[in-house]
């Protein structure tokens, strides 16, 4: 095994959990396949495993542990995330009021995604170094309150991620299951109806504005992508 780098022990330290470490170059193929492996373990194991990605970008608070972070999350007041969605949508949608329809468009031509693809490293088409944490926890949406993910530019702080992704598990069995410093993906089962596609693609907009706006153009085509998709994909400029 090669040497773990500076990042990636640190984060290693943060979380104080096993781990399994991934060098700089692997092939996509077969980080997605080390993942499965311990994702089918995980409930004997009393654990969730997620892959971080290790950017030159990562950078952890003042804090030494997670139990910090752990703390402040637990303790802050529940989020109602359906009026979250709901309160958003309607500031978004008085915004873009004159392009909302073009924005929306059709559910159709999306295409499928499946495996995580934010680890990859865009010079080599091959793996950044990856640590893949056994998180100690079955609730998978507790992750975010074990890793200071989120709370810049438009990107939900870490509070808001932990009730977000508790109504997504409870809805639609979404888990997380990548971070780097500006990605974050969902290991998810494809929305068959389109109905409840769109409904989800609205969410994931106010969730995440970029996918649409800097990606895939339309919530339409976004929610085509859910209907048969088993990876949620969001990043944040």
């Amino acid at each position: 095994m090669s040497n773990i780098s500076e990042k990636a022990q640190k984060i290693i330290n943060y979380l104080g959990c096993e781990y399994v470490h991934i060098p700089k170059g692997t092939e996509l193929l077969e980080v997605n396949e080390i993942y499965e492996e311990l994702f089918a373990k995980r409930t004997e194991g009393g654990y969730t495993p997620i892959i971080f990605g290790i950017e030159d970008y990562m950078e952890l608070d003042g804090s030494s542990h997670s139990a910090d972070l752990q703390k402040e999350v637990f303790a802050a007041p529940e989020i109602d995330a359906r009026k979250w969605f709901d309160d958003a949508l309607e500031n978004e949608k008085e915004e873009m009021s004159e392009y909302w329809d073009e924005l929306i468009g059709e559910v159709e031509d999306g295409e499928e995604v499946n495996g995580f693809s934010g680890m990859r490293d865009f010079h080599t088409g091959k793996s950044l170094e990856c640590v893949i944490a056994k998180i100690p926890v079955t609730n998978p949406w507790e992750i975010f309150a074990w890793y200071p993910f989120g709370g810049w530019n438009a990107c939900p702080n870490p509070e808001e991620m932990f009730w977000i992704g508790k109504y997504w598990y409870e809805k639609y069995g979404a888990i997380p299951a990548l971070m780097t410093h500006d990605v974050l993906e969902f290991k998810a089962s494809p929305v068959k109806d389109k109905t409840e596609a769109m409904e989800l693609a609205l969410e994931q907009y106010m969730f995440c504005t970029d996918i649409v706006d800097q990606g895939v153009e339309t919530v339409g085509r976004l929610a085509d992508i859910l209907t048969k998709s088993s990876t949620w994909y969001f990043w944040w400029d």
